[in-house]
């Protein structure tokens, strides 16, 4: 039997007023989100960039609060991505290699992915040679090993989310690829999105956050705060 990770503590109601103003303040961000952004970085050998890659259904405005609060904190180079709104996760994949291309021009990159963007990630990392460019990819509540709640949608996206699906397996067959880099989950214990919870683990550096839902946790200083030592840390700065 499937051992899962512990959920909240927090009575039902709790988590759903949570997850339901999470959700207001992704909707009143949305529009900030939509164009892409036209930034990109100096040509330098030396430099370190961090790029943000969006969930399902939502742009890069669901970034703005984890932006600014590593702005505060003394991230400066950081790059939204933002992949077309009907596009498959391999289709997806292919855009993110092209802007990294075009936008980030010399240097190292780090990966910060919520939900969807982990597994567009991790077909770059694996299956496009992105594992050269990139040393570290964080992901929030991204379904590593897929969600049961995939078989509820009706696209391509969620047939590929399937725990049994064609992507999930390709993914565990060449995760060797990206050997290099390295991982760090964040899972939230009031997800309701991905399940089972366990599903949103990839690798050994997996922070659980309590009383926090899939959306929560792009409003939560206590991810914000696992984020930013994570890409502040000295273990992979050159």
């Amino acid at each position: 039997m499937l051992k899962d990770l512990k959920s909240s503590d927090q009575t039902h109601t709790k988590v759903v007023i949570r997850e339901v103003l999470a959700g207001l303040g992704s909707l009143l961000l949305f529009p900030f989100g939509i164009k892409n952004s036209k930034k990109r970085t100096a040509r330098l050998a030396e430099q370190r960039s961090v790029v943000f890659v969006h969930g399902y259904i939502g742009n890069r405005s669901s970034f703005l609060p984890l932006f600014a609060y590593l702005r505060v904190v003394g991230v400066k180079q950081i790059l939204s991505f933002n992949y077309p709104p009907n596009s498959g996760v391999d289709e997806a994949a292919m855009a993110l290699r092209d802007f990294l291309k075009a936008k980030v021009r010399g240097g190292r990159i780090d990966l910060v992915c919520h939900s969807l963007g982990g597994v567009i990630a991790r077909v770059y990392l694996q299956e496009l040679g992105g594992s050269r460019r990139v040393d570290r990819c964080i992901t929030l509540g991204t379904p590593h090993q897929g969600t049961y709640n995939a078989y509820w949608i009706p696209s391509s996206v969620g047939r590929d989310l399937r725990p049994d699906s064609t992507l999930i397996e390709r993914l565990e067959r060449s995760r060797n690829k990206a050997a290099k880099v390295k991982f760090t989950s964040i899972v939230a214990d009031s997800d309701n999105i991905i399940l089972p919870r366990i599903f949103a683990v990839n690798g050994e550096d997996v922070i659980h956050i309590p009383n926090v839902g899939h959306l929560g946790m792009l409003f939560s200083i206590e991810v914000f705060r696992v984020v930013a030592e994570r890409l502040l840390s000295k273990e992979i700065k050159k």
